[in-house]
């Protein structure tokens, strides 16, 4: 039995183990494994060198001014019954910071995108205002038009949002020469590795489960917790041995390829865990099937404490168990009806009286009633 359950087990367990590195993997690589970056702090970006080497990376910039909205990032939401309603996300703004050209002596601006949120609107309005009001005087800068940190993704924009970039550059009177460097990326602070903040954690929540699963994959095929619920049976019943159930194991009918029903015990594994039932403490056993969204298929096997057992077996498989526990086991009942049903619920003394205290009364080894 110890055999056959832990080379089960360590394939269940293997199985478990692939499928979660394999997932927890694909979801780190479809976030540019930005989460590496989120842990040990944003990178600097510098404005001085290739745009492109930063693309797709979590990112933190000093930005010294911020010129005017061109983008206004909207959801819309159709209702179900009709109409719809437009959210406002944020808003995409032309913003520049003050870098070395490339000549490494006359000072050149760098312009580009930056994402913020709704609610940073009039934070933005704000930082705009001072801008040109600091740009147009000369003056020196306040505390409105100091430079702001922002942090975010660094992403190359889209063809249309560039398109809004190039007309609001050209309105402004703005062409791009050595030293009015355009880059067409936004920093947008709204994404984390390339995907939506939310989208993200609940990616990295998915990702620590994996991880998670995957420790205790390891743990399942070098260890021995598959035999835990067994073990715990044992230390609660001490006129029980190992190798008495061993002995029940070897003759046991197997049902499926997880359950095996012997004369004293009935044992199935779920998931990664082996479970023991004591066949004496069973009075009713049924096919149980729910169908739609959260099917279900399934032996039910209620004990004497009123405990359910719920063991994952299709009708036919379910049907082969109960023929054996029908002929081994005499004081269950067997098959489902709606007067059992309201036996069990209402008439437990009742319902025990119906075949489990006489079937205890006429074996020779006693038992206890209820």
């Amino acid at each position: 039995m110890v055999e056959t359950l832990r080379k089960k087990t360590r394939k269940s367990s293997m199985i478990q183990g692939i499928i979660a590195l394999i997932l927890m993997i694909v979801l780190l690589v479809f976030t540019k494994f930005a989460i590496v970056d989120v842990l040990t702090g944003a990178k600097e970006l510098d404005i001085t060198a290739d745009p492109a080497s930063f693309e797709g990376k979590y990112v933190k910039l000093d930005v010294d001014y911020f010129l005017t909205d061109f983008v206004e990032h909207t959801t819309t939401t159709t209702r179900r019954y009709g109409g719809s309603t437009t959210t406002v996300n944020g808003n995409s703004y032309i913003a520049y910071k003050v870098g070395q050209g490339a000549d490494g002596e006359t000072p050149a601006l760098y312009f580009f995108s930056v994402y913020m949120s709704q609610g940073d609107e009039r934070l933005m309005e704000q930082k705009m205002k001072a801008a040109w009001e600091q740009i147009g005087s000369g003056a020196a800068r306040s505390a409105s038009s100091d430079p702001m940190e922002v942090t975010g993704t660094w992403m190359k924009m889209d063809a249309q949002i560039e398109r809004y970039f190039r007309e609001t550059m050209g309105d402004m009177g703005i062409s791009e020469s050595s030293l009015d460097q355009f880059y067409f990326y936004t920093l947008d602070t709204g994404r984390i590795g390339g995907q939506r903040t939310f989208v993200f954690w609940a990616m990295m929540v998915v990702a620590l489960i994996c991880l998670i699963v995957l420790i205790m994959s390891i743990i399942g095929i070098t260890g021995n917790g598959y035999l835990g619920n067994i073990n715990k049976y044992l230390q609660r019943n001490t006129m029980v041995s190992m190798s008495n159930i061993e002995a029940d194991f070897a003759s046991a009918h197997l049902i499926g390829k997880d359950t095996w029903v012997g004369k004293d015990w009935t044992i199935y594994r779920r998931g990664t865990k082996a479970y023991i039932l004591q066949n004496s403490d069973l009075i009713w056993g049924y096919y149980f099937r729910r169908t739609g969204r959260n099917s279900v298929s399934e032996m039910r096997l209620y004990t004497i404490d009123k405990k359910i057992e719920r063991v994952s077996l299709s009708e036919n498989e379910t049907k082969e168990a109960l023929k054996f526990y029908a002929v081994e086991q005499p004081q269950m009942m067997i098959g489902y009806s709606a007067d059992l049903e309201k036996a069990w619920q209402k008439d437990f003394q009742g319902f025990l009286e119906m075949r489990y205290n006489p079937a205890k009364r006429n074996s020779s080894g006693g038992g206890r009633t209820m």
